[in-house]
């Protein structure tokens, strides 16, 4: 079938897939990553079962496992990741930012944001659609991975996965949709333009116009999900970004109940899981305990800006303050990563030198607001959670484990979750444990981060096995 149609399907989604291994994309508001995990039932994964792709080593991202998820838009071209944050934060100046949160047209935003215009602040021009930039941007993170994956002689290609956030009923079916169509045609983009994205230099509008032009022309190839995805039981392509987690780092050997929090950038997902007993290879989902906000990593940095602006006694709307917006826009994730990181932050605005605390920052009546709202999101997956330890462990009762993941479990208010759950019940903090990943040096910091990736490449999820039913 494919060797008869290589005349009008490209190279890469056309070619033939070894499926030993799976590979999760795991596409982040802030950061993407993607891993793969030999395809075999197993009752425990090793070490040698799974392979983290390091797809931004050679760049400046802050991991050679994660890679910004940032397009600019400049007067003669395009920029991805690392290029793209450093060409933003000398734009800023001038009222010019980024595409940084790409996702978030797929997990917040109205399926018709889409294909609807770009702010002028991130395309002057009006000549990109966020469909279509986020697809170049996929081309990119293809080309990257590949190169990672043959650089580390890892089998390639490979059937993928997608990880997503947890989409309403009336959501999953267009975003589904939205997604396999978006890696599909940016496979051929790949195809088009791989001397440009894998030599990382800058795309010029041109090239870009007359490749989406070319591959929006092909035939229908639809028909090609079969070969490009690892479909499962349920017929979908993607893996909820907690179930990932679950999958990935609950472990076997008792039944347990664990609530993983997955806090990203653009959302923050829940869900609570079981495991089967001692000898029995299972982990269920708990019915209603999967659920999402809205709003995450990113909406603390949106806060983090307010709050500073309101100290300095500034504006965001006023002319007089469109130097400061900017400049703070550009820098707004590192600073909220300092302030965290130190507990007191020094802000260079124009000639002058703002100072403040954390906890001065955690009062902000807004940032107070946030923090209630994801608690009573956590307590929505927490209460089914104590119902089905209550209800299935042995005696009636017995310890919950709380998991943390994504780039957003360093926050304040996120570690409360797990350290102070406001239940009359016994609680612990469980870390994620990937085999090979955890401990080793050279993922200090971001095993919480690579947990979705590695968890939704795992062939058996836990959404295979029936709901725990309470």
């Amino acid at each position: 079938m494919l060797s008869g149609l290589r005349d009008w399907v490209g190279r890469r989604l056309g070619a033939r897939r070894t499926e030993e291994w799976i590979a999760c994309l795991d596409f982040g508001t802030s950061y993407s990553k993607m891993a793969m995990v030999l395809a075999e039932e197993t009752e425990e994964l090793e070490a040698r079962d799974i392979r983290p792709l390091p797809i931004g080593q050679g760049t400046a991202s802050p991991s050679p496992f994660l890679l910004p998820s940032v397009v600019f838009v400049s007067e003669t071209g395009l920029l991805f990741g690392p290029r793209a944050e450093t060409a933003a934060q000398r734009a800023a100046a001038a009222g010019r930012r980024a595409l940084d949160a790409p996702k978030q047209y797929l997990s917040t935003d109205e399926a018709e944001a889409l294909d609807g215009p770009l702010h002028r602040d991130v395309d002057p021009g009006g000549r990109y659609t966020p469909r279509q930039l986020i697809t170049l941007y996929l081309a990119y993170l293809f080309l990257r991975a590949e190169k990672a994956a043959k650089a580390s002689s890892f089998p390639w290609p490979v059937k993928l996965r997608i990880a997503r956030p947890a989409w309403g009923a009336g959501r999953a079916q267009s975003g589904e949709t939205a997604l396999r169509d978006m890696v599909r045609l940016a496979l051929d983009l790949a195809d088009e333009l791989e001397p440009s994205l894998a030599e990382d230099r800058e795309l010029t509008h041109e090239e870009a116009s007359a490749a989406l032009a070319r591959a929006l022309a092909a035939a229908p190839q639809s028909g090609w999900d079969e070969n490009v995805f690892w479909i499962g039981e349920d017929k979908r392509a993607s893996v909820l970004e907690a179930t990932a987690v679950a999958a990935g780092s609950i472990r076997q050997g008792r039944r347990r109940v664990v609530v993983v929090a997955d806090i990203g950038g653009g959302t923050s997902d829940f869900a609570a899981f079981m495991t089967g007993l001692p000898g029995r290879r299972v982990v269920a989902e708990i019915e209603g305990s999967a659920c999402v906000l809205r709003e995450a990593g990113d909406h603390v940095d949106m806060l983090l800006r307010s709050f500073i602006l309101q100290r300095a006694g500034l504006l965001a709307d006023d002319p007089a303050a469109r130097g400061a917006v900017a400049s703070l826009r550009s820098r707004q994730r590192a600073l909220k990563e300092r302030l965290f990181e130190q507990g007191r932050l020094i802000v260079e605005l124009g000639d002058d030198f703002l100072e403040f605390g954390v906890e001065e920052f955690l009062a902000f009546p807004p940032l107070v607001r946030f923090a209630d709202r994801l608690r009573a999101t956590f307590e929505q997956a927490l209460d089914p959670a104590i119902r089905a330890a209550a209800q299935f462990l042995p005696g009636g009762r017995m310890e919950i484990e709380i998991m943390l993941t994504g780039g957003g479990h360093v926050l304040p208010m996120v570690r409360a979750l797990a350290d102070q759950p406001g239940r009359d019940w016994t609680f612990r903090r469980a870390e994620p444990s990937i085999p090979g990943i955890s401990g080793h040096p050279d993922f200090k910091g971001f095993v919480e981060q690579l947990a979705v990736a590695i968890g939704g490449a795992i062939r058996d999820l836990p959404v295979q096995t029936a709901p725990v039913r309470l």
